[in-house]
């Protein structure tokens, strides 16, 4: 089945386990909400470092992935009958074949973990990897560790709101009736902040002109960054945040602050990439399922 260039789906990693069927049901609810299709994507390979490998037990293996694929797809037909949802089975690792779909996909939705991790592994590899490499916003979906709060929060540096991913927060927070709380992270040494603030609020004034019928809370804050988001994502349902702030080295794929959040965040994770692919229009791509 074809996905048409101004169709691209949201897309959601699926292995069974718990963390990917809930991740499941919060794609499910995403496409719903942008009115896009669902793309349930699994990839299979061989488990162990062997020089050669038949092809009966490659075909033994691949039959076990179309089989978790089958039950992502069971699922979610059951949870949402009506839905546009077409499944993918890719040959590789799972970071790789995320990141490789993300091109043409409008969001990928993954777990912190998969069925591999550990009770006590807060992130996992896969998630990682897709977080730092992907070209579509990544969100990571995690068991709430609060009540539910309508909110959507977002923090950009230094009353840079010309930013991408501020939009993509407010577009989330309209799709969701929450409400956006927008944090201005200012440097810690930052003596007078008249002039930033300034700027701030003309700039926020301006995004809520565009969407006013959103609430929107604002702050501005001289704390560290790290813990500004640490309360912010206590307080939210979402999270939006860069993969990297602008003062970190080149060489990171993902910065300390976006870690942190994917770590010990109590909430949904929305990362937005800041690859330079990003800033020119994106190639029409077809997927294959």
């Amino acid at each position: 089945m074809l996905v048409q260039d101004d169709e691209r789906p949201v897309v959601v990693g699926y292995d069974d386990s718990v963390e990917s069927r809930r991740a499941l049901r919060w794609a499910l609810e995403e496409a719903r909400l942008r009115f896009l299709p669902l793309l349930i994507c699994h990839a299979w390979q061989w488990p162990y470092p062997m020089l050669s490998v038949t092809h009966e037990t490659t075909a033994v293996i691949r039959r076990m992935g179309s089989h978790i694929l089958e039950r992502g797809l069971a699922l979610a037909h059951d949870l949402a009958p009506r839905a546009q949802v077409r499944g993918q089975l890719v040959e590789g690792s799972p970071g790789a074949a995320l990141v490789g779909v993300s091109n043409t996909a409008e969001l990928v939705v993954i777990g912190p973990r998969g069925s591999g991790g550990f009770d006590e592994l807060k992130i996992g590899s896969t998630t990682v990897q897709v977080a730092s490499h992907a070209r579509c916003p990544v969100a990571v979906v995690r068991q709430p560790g609060h009540l539910r709060t309508d909110r959507v929060a977002i923090a950009v540096e230094d009353a840079h709101l010309e930013s991408a991913e501020l939009g993509l927060a407010f577009e989330e927070a309209t799709l969701r009736r929450a409400t956006l709380l927008v944090i201005c992270l200012c440097p810690e040494d930052t003596d007078d902040i008249r002039p930033v603030a300034v700027r701030f609020n003309t700039n926020v004034a301006l995004w809520e002109e565009r969407y006013a019928q959103l609430e929107v809370e604002t702050m501005i804050e001289t704390r560290s960054h790290v813990e500004v988001l640490r309360q912010a994502a206590d307080r939210s349902d979402l999270m939006v945040v860069a993969d990297r702030e602008n003062d970190d080295p080149p060489g990171l794929a993902i910065g300390p602050a976006c870690q942190m959040l994917l770590r010990e965040a109590p909430c949904t994770v929305m990362v937005y990439p800041s690859q330079a692919w990003l800033t020119s229009p994106r190639k029409g791509a077809h997927i294959m399922s």
